[in-house]
Formats: C-alpha cells, sequence, structure tokens
C-alpha cells in the first residue's frame, strides 16, 4: 500500500493523462474492501501536505484521479454457474489455480479426483489449505479425503449423528464459492447443481466467520 500511496504522489502532475503502472494495478487488484477504504484515508492524510505546493483545485483532481483508478482496478467477482456440464468444474479449478494465500473449503464430500489434484497443488505451492468436511461421507468408495490427508492437509469434521452438509469455500480470503455443488464426478455431469462465486466483502466476511466458528467446533481428523 505505501508503495501505491507514493506512485500516486510522485506522479501527481501526469496522473490525468498516463494509465498506471502495471505493478500499481497490480497491487490495488489485491486489495480487499477494507484495505482500499485505508488507501482513500491515507491518501486523504497525504493530501494534506500537498497544500503547501499545490492549489485546492489541484488537489481535489489529484484526489478524484486516485480514486477513479482505485475503483477502476478493484477485484471484483461475481458468477453463477450450473451443471450438468463442465462450468462449475472448470471454474474450481481455475480459482485454486490462481489462490495465493489460502483455501478453505466446507464441503460435504470430495470425491473427483481432478478437483483433489487441484487441492494438493495448492498445498504444494506452500498455501494454508484448511477442509471441513462429514464425518460419514469420508468412508465413501471414491473418497480423497484420506488422500488429502496423507498429503499433510489439514482436514476437521463433525462427531454427529446428522451432517454436516455445507458445501462452500473461501479462497484468498476474497471469494467465495458456494451453492448446491457436491465435488463429484457425478454433480459435474449428471446432476442439476449450481454454484455461486463472489468477491463481496460483506458476503466473504461472513463465511469466513462461520469457517472460522465451525473449525474450532469440529475434530481433527
Amino acid at each position: 500500500m505505501k508503495s501505491a500511496i507514493k506512485y500516486f504522489v510522485t506522479h501527481f502532475d501526469t496522473l490525468q493523462s498516463e494509465k498506471p503502472h502495471l505493478r500499481i494495478i497490480q497491487q490495488i487488484n489485491k486489495l480487499n474492501r477494507k484495505e482500499r477504504g485505508e488507501l482513500r484515508t491515507q491518501l486523504f492524510e497525504r493530501a494534506k501536505f500537498l497544500e503547501a505546493s499545490k492549489s485546492p483545485e489541484q488537489i481535489i483532481l489529484w484526489l478524484e484521479k486516485c480514486f477513479q483508478i482505485i475503483d477502476k482496478y478493484s477485484f471484483s467477482f461475481n458468477r453463477v454457474f450450473f451443471s450438468p456440464g463442465n462450468g462449475i468444474k472448470e471454474s474450481i479449478e481455475k480459482l485454486l489455480r490462481e489462490a495465493r494465500l489460502s483455501v478453505d473449503l466446507c464441503v460435504f464430500t470430495i470425491t473427483d479426483y481432478e478437483l483433489a489434484r487441484q487441492i494438493l497443488a495448492c498445498q504444494k505451492r506452500k498455501m494454508r489449505v484448511r477442509i471441513i468436511t462429514d464425518d460419514e461421507k469420508i468412508l465413501d468408495h471414491g473418497s480423497v479425503i484420506m488422500k488429502l490427508k496423507k498429503a499433510g492437509i489439514q482436514i476437521k469434521t463433525d462427531h454427529s449423528h446428522y451432517h454436516m452438509h455445507n458445501k462452500f469455500g473461501i479462497i484468498d480470503n476474497r471469494i467465495v464459492i458456494t451453492g448446491s455443488f457436491n465435488w463429484t464426478y457425478t454433480a459435474t455431469k449428471h446432476n442439476q447443481e449450481n454454484l455461486l462465486a463472489t468477491s463481496n466483502f460483506d458476503i466473504v466476511k461472513q463465511y469466513q466467520t462461520e469457517f472460522n466458528r465451525l473449525w474450532e467446533e469440529m475434530f481433527q481428523l
């Protein structure tokens, strides 16, 4: 964030006419809503120190341009997918491939080997990967949960006569995927399923809070 502020200040006179550097675009793209708010606040504070050398009109135009750039290059992802068909599965695989920090999955069952490979790839990239799943479904034929556990992935389950029936995930604490979709071959090829993927900050925050609550309550596999 400091480098973004420095960029905006040092490019005060050219910000209106030139496209931002790629590294600044990438930095802004990584910020969540809270961080974007903090960036705007810091730019307001920095504007106070520019009053000695710039006119009020120049400073207002500069702030407006800074905020336009932040809004334009902020990350936003809102999609809905349906099956049968490969749309849901391919979208999950893409999100897992692009993950950089963490993957939290709270899913009823996982039997799809291709999705499991993407989860393992996240773990090999030294990311934090956590899975909550149903204690009975890990015994199903084709379940990949024990394979993921042997690879070193943290897994927790319920100990209940009822089911841990959630089907959601949080990628990098900024994208939620949720819907009816089970992580199985049948769900991809035959079932009528849906998946919503969103970067809406308020929704992501609520799902992350619920995942963390369940993680504290569930039992280590």
